[in-house]
């Protein structure tokens, strides 16, 4: 497939304010992340908290600067642009936040809030505007007589649809959902990522869909990307990627999926990384991964893992597929089924 997005060795980072000595010193957030997005496409981003997801979604919408890399829409470099042109191709790519409290202002109502990029985009005033955005209300299962209300008189579910209808308004070719669906109960989340997923089918739409919970993205996205400290460690099909993961961070993120099967969740192992992600301002050389990592080795702490094909599509960026064990793109699980082939051969 043709790429429609493409983000090539992107980085961001914040300046530290607090201490003496810290002066001068930088928060790499996101360090040389590169992905494509395919038209009609969704790709979900997960990680843990603070892994770097939501700052690269903001980075892709100029929300925050980039330091370095590339961010290309149709062939346009968003990065280099500024003024009018970087507005006028705002209405290419589109957020959608993961509040639906905050995301709305409570001051407009919803034909003023949702109709507010068609003003400012496409020049329309009120009749114009508040015809586009009845049959937006529609399209996203809500009824034009909404038009006067104000955000309070909303429930939370409906309020994302609000926003999903704003996001949609100027038909982006790119919308990124950040934690779009976190902050809803389970059959709001559901209605919801069938929402996305009928007009994605309708209107051809891509999805960067940025989420810490796998089993949500692994209803919606055709691929996944994995981040762990600012870097991807793994990419490719969902399909792959959930059966036979390459990565041993993926590996554990999976592990804690819950099963909707009592009996298959109860002898599930779950993989519980020792310690916590390290610090972000002064993050450990080599792979990022290694000081938590179970199969860590010595060329871990000192060299960053090249990309590295996967058997079934994608990539992983993990020593264990070119030293010690060489896994040469196959799955992590083949260690730990390994493993307890070797415990048992030892306990008989």
């Amino acid at each position: 497939m043709t790429a429609l997005l493409e983000v090539e060795d992107l980085s961001v980072s914040f300046p530290l304010q607090r201490g003496l000595f810290r002066r001068g010193a930088r928060l790499r957030a996101v360090d040389g992340v590169s992905f494509e997005v395919a038209a009609g496409e969704i790709l979900g981003l997960v990680g843990e908290s603070g892994s770097g997801k939501s700052t690269t979604g903001r980075a892709l919408m100029r929300l925050v600067e980039p330091d370095g890399g590339a961010v290309r829409l149709r062939g346009t470099e968003l990065t280099a642009l500024g003024g009018r042109e970087l507005r006028r191709h705002r209405r290419h790519i589109q957020m959608v936040f993961q509040d639906p409290y905050s995301s709305l202002d409570p001051s407009m109502v919803v034909a003023e809030s949702v109709g507010e990029p068609l003003e400012v985009h496409e020049g329309l005033r009120r009749n114009a505007r508040d015809e586009r955005v009845r049959d937006l209300l529609v399209r996203v299962g809500l009824s034009p007589r909404h038009l006067e209300r104000y955000p309070y008189e909303f429930s939370g579910g409906q309020r994302q649809r609000l926003a999903i209808a704003r996001a949609l308004a100027v038909d982006p070719d790119v919308v990124v959902c950040d934690e779009a669906v976190s902050a809803l109960d389970v059959s709001t989340q559901n209605q919801i990522i069938n929402l996305l997923e009928e007009l994605r089918a309708e209107l051809g739409t891509s999805y960067l869909f940025i989420s810490h919970d796998l089993s949500v993205v692994r209803q919606l996205a055709q691929r996944v990307a994995v981040m762990y400290l600012g870097r991807l460690v793994e990419e490719g099909p969902s399909q792959r990627l959930y059966a036979h993961p390459a990565h041993p961070y993926t590996e554990a993120l999976l592990s804690a999926v819950p099963v909707p099967n009592p009996g298959v969740q109860r002898r599930r192992e779950r993989i519980v990384l020792p310690g916590d992600p390290p610090d972000p301002t002064d993050p450990p050389g080599g792979c990022t991964f290694h000081p938590r990592c179970p199969y860590a080795m010595d060329v871990c702490r000192s060299v960053v893992p090249e990309p590295t094909p996967v058997d079934g599509g994608g990539t992983v960026r993990c020593h264990l597929h070119t030293s010690g064990p060489v896994l040469a793109g196959g799955s992590v699980l083949e260690l730990r089924a390994a493993e307890s082939g070797a415990a048992t051969d030892t306990g008989s």
